[in-house]
């Protein structure tokens, strides 16, 4: 999920980093910064201005924070009683918890630099971690189903609820 930045986000940043630089560094640093700021952001049209994009590629673990994010955004705004919002969201943490959890058993086995011993070690460690959040896992998934048996869903909701679980 690339960010996007116009080219006048760039000259207000760039402008505050050289009153910054002034503050600190005196004007022939600011005047020297300004003429690079010129260079690199050179005036244009507004129609060219529209079509200037710079891209940021966020790491895995911010992509997921973020999808994380969305969907807690999305229960939220889902018409679904507040007892099931509260039991997705936990789903979710739950299931990103044991992602990270699954990468970091896979990078300790693949971690050549320590014994055997070690590896082993820790590689039990983080699987009690998994086994633990995956029965946290279980216990949510029982108290959303004994919540949906208090109370059932219409159509629209389940279909909402359906959507929002994966």
């Amino acid at each position: 999920m690339p960010l996007t930045f116009s080219s006048d986000s760039l000259r207000l940043a760039n402008s505050k980093q050289a009153n910054t630089i002034k503050a600190q560094a005196g004007t022939s640093t600011t005047m020297t910064n300004d003429s690079l700021t010129r260079s690199r952001v050179a005036p244009e049209d507004s129609a060219a201005k529209e079509n200037k994009r710079i891209y940021l590629h966020l790491s895995e673990e911010a992509k997921n924070k973020s999808r994380l994010e969305k969907k807690k955004e999305a229960i939220d705004k889902s018409d679904l009683p507040t007892k099931i919002k509260d039991h997705l969201k936990r789903i979710h943490e739950l299931k990103e918890e044991l992602r990270k959890l699954e990468q970091a058993l896979k990078k300790v086995m693949a971690n050549n630099n320590i014994s055997e011993e070690q590896k082993d070690l820790q590689a039990a460690q983080i699987q009690t971690q998994i086994n633990a959040l995956n029965s946290a896992l279980l216990s949510t998934m029982n108290s959303l189903i004994e919540d949906l048996k208090e109370e059932p869903l219409t159509a629209e909701q389940a279909s909402s609820f359906a959507e929002l679980l994966l």
